[in-house]
Parts: structure tokens; sequence; C-alpha cells
């Protein structure tokens, strides 16, 4: 079987690492810690933080436990993209993301400490899990949760879909008729 090409993912990575570092630096530049701007009413603001923790103000431990985690991560997904040969371009692009948004969060763990989020969203409110408002994330995070759900959905769905239409369908032999009833 030919070996799927690794260039759209590389590109695809370094384009998500590019848009997020020069986002980041946009908003380093043209904004104070905790200043926060109205882009679209009350639906979304510009606001920067540094976040300490992980996605969606998750707290496992200092920052570096999540520089290991995410060097980890990265480890586990460039030996499968290199080892898998598969031409299935699908679970590359969506591994694509998820390391691109993950080398660019790096970066900020590495330089700062702690990442650079900015975007601040609202959606309906959800009181049972007292959340009012979604976690201020970035570029990076977005392209992590794009390519998990593209990964989800092609590992556990389509690729399951694929599978059944590959599985030989038994067939049963018609009943031998005898005799002619004429």
């Amino acid at each position: 079987m030919p070996r799927r090409s690794l260039s759209i993912p590389i590109l695809t990575a370094i384009l998500v690492i590019l848009i997020d570092q020069a986002s980041k630096l946009l908003i380093i530049e043209n904004f104070t810690e905790g200043k926060s701007v109205s882009i679209i009413g009350d639906l979304l603001y510009f606001q920067f933080i540094f976040n300490e923790g992980g996605a969606m103000g998750t707290r496992i431990g200092p920052s570096w436990v999540y520089t290991v985690l995410t060097i980890a991560a990265l480890i586990l997904i460039v030996r499968y993209l290199f080892s898998d040969k598969s031409e299935n371009m699908t679970t590359a692009f969506a591994l694509s993301l998820i390391s691109g948004g993950a080398v660019g969060n790096l970066i900020d763990r590495i330089r700062f400490g702690k990442v650079v989020d900015f975007i601040d969203l609202d959606f309906p409110d959800i009181e049972f899990l007292n959340l009012y408002r979604w976690f201020t994330f970035n570029i990076a995070d977005a392209a992590i949760s794009i390519g998990l759900v593209v990964f989800i959905v092609n590992i556990f769905i389509l690729d399951r879909r694929k599978a059944d239409s590959d599985s030989p369908v038994e067939i049963e032999e018609a009943p031998e008729i005898k005799g002619d009833n004429r």
C-alpha cells in the first residue's frame, strides 16, 4: 500500500503555529494583561490573560506538568504519523491540527511559563455546571479542539462505517427446489 505524503499535515501544523504565535504577539503588543475589548457585542471579546493551567480551566499541577505532557503527546503523534502506512489523510490532518496547537502553546510555556489566551466567547448559560461564559482560549486551543473532534469522528464513526462496508456480506444459498409441479 502506498504511503501517504506528510507534506500537507506538516504544512498544516506549521500554519497553525504561525497563526497562533502571530495572534498572540498582536495581543501582547496591543493589550495589557486583563484588558478586554468587545469585538461582537457581548458574544466575543478579546481579553489578554495568562493561563498557567490547561484547557478549559483544568489544573492538574504546575505549568511544567503541562509542558511534559505536551512533549509526550507530540512524541506519540509524530511516531504515529511516521509509522502509519495508511492513506487516511483525515486522521493525519486532525493530528496536524492537534500537534500545531500543542506546539503553539508549548512555545508560550517555554517563553512565559504560561499560555497567552485572549478569545473570550459567550454561549448559552449551562447553570448546572455553573458555566456562564466559555473559558478564554487561543488559536492553538481551537486547533486542538477541532483536531480532536475530527479525529474522534474519523476513528469512531467514519472508520467503523468503512470497516462495515468492507466486510464481506454472507449470501445464503437459495433452497433447492425438488421436482417439477407442472
